[in-house]
């Protein structure tokens, strides 16, 4: 039988985060996670950026959001040995007038993170990129590299005998005065972190969650300045294995998560009438979104099973409020 005070639900960017966050505590933890290739947390682009796109106005909460967030992922890069932030500048071209306009006027307001590019950028964008209307930049903007974060915590907890993978069936669980189990696992409390699959969560039925796929491209584009992230309409965000990220859709309708066929050859012609650089697409990835209602995150304790306890929806910046939000649940649970 194994112990511990803490098992975890799913192994994206919540369930690892909370994970850390309880570890660091000085909690015993044990997280159970499916590994499913279209989670959300390995196809977003995973970003920390103070602006809003299209209206380049600083993000509610920006400011604590991100300088938690960098701590958190800071100190988790020492702990696992493991490179996966990078600091970069996004570059963003206004597709019309009025967009170009939209950017101009935050450059001129008290915005400090909307900037205008430097002559010498200016010239290099020019050699990268075809482009009508106003070239602006964002900094600065952090990238965390998911896919290395989730494998490096995955291979962290693996070592300490706490990480399984496996499908979580909730017809193994059990209750008893020691406390609440699954299968050969004896918990004090669990914390269910399963992103979109979490609607169907029969303990914690009434949560207002709304379907949505995104899609992504990665891509090979070789001659591109990895120094910075590119956005036009869509996004070009550089991984540390040289590829591309290219993304992303949002799609409220939809029978399955197969890849779509129209998005990507749309996409490759909006990059192929962009970019001076030839490109080439190399995967095609779909995941499905734990949207909320009002994209507002979930964190709360079961009404009546006082040790079960659901963590979700951190929306569409989940990899900068996660972090802050981690803490959150941290606590509560630790109550």
């Amino acid at each position: 039988m194994i112990h511990t005070e803490y098992l975890i639900v799913g192994g994206g960017i919540a369930g690892t985060l909370l994970s850390y966050e309880l570890l660091c505590a000085g909690k015993s933890v044990y997280l159970v996670n499916d590994e499913k290739p279209q989670a959300a947390s390995l196809v977003a682009a995973a970003l920390l950026n103070p602006l809003i796109a299209h209206k380049w106005t600083i993000a509610q909460g920006a400011a604590e959001n991100i300088a938690t967030a960098l701590a958190t992922y800071t100190a988790m890069e020492q702990m696992l040995a493991t490179r996966f932030v990078a600091q970069k500048q996004l570059i963003v071209c206004s597709k019309n007038s009025k967009e170009q306009q939209v950017f101009e006027a935050q450059i001129t307001s008290e915005n400090v993170f909307a900037q205008s590019l430097l002559p010498a950028e200016l010239s290099a964008m020019k050699q990268l990129l075809v482009q009508e209307w106003g070239i602006g930049k964002v900094s600065p903007v952090s990238i965390i590299d998911a896919w290395v974060l989730l494998a490096a915590w995955k291979k962290y907890l693996l070592q300490k005998g706490r990480y399984r993978a496996e499908q979580y069936d909730f017809a193994a669980m059990s209750q008893s005065v020691a406390g609440i189990g699954y299968k050969d696992v004896r918990a004090d409390k669990i914390i269910f972190c399963e992103g979109a699959i979490g609607r169907a969560n029969s303990y914690f039925p009434h949560q207002q969650f709304t379907q949505n796929r995104g899609e992504a491209l990665l891509l090979s584009i070789p001659g591109l300045s990895a120094q910075y992230l590119y956005h036009k309409g869509i996004r070009l965000v550089p991984r540390s294995d040289g590829l591309w990220w290219c993304g992303s859709n949002y799609v409220w309708q939809y029978e399955n998560l197969l890849p779509n066929k129209e998005w990507r050859l749309h996409t490759q012609k909006e990059l192929s009438a962009w970019l001076k650089l030839p490109c080439e697409t190399v995967n095609h990835l779909v995941a499905e979104r734990p949207t909320t209602a009002g994209q507002l995150p979930i964190l709360m304790q079961h009404a009546t099973i006082r040790n079960l306890y659901f963590f979700n929806g951190l929306g569409t910046r989940g990899f900068s409020a996660g972090p802050r939000l981690a803490k959150e649940m941290a606590a509560l649970v630790m109550l």
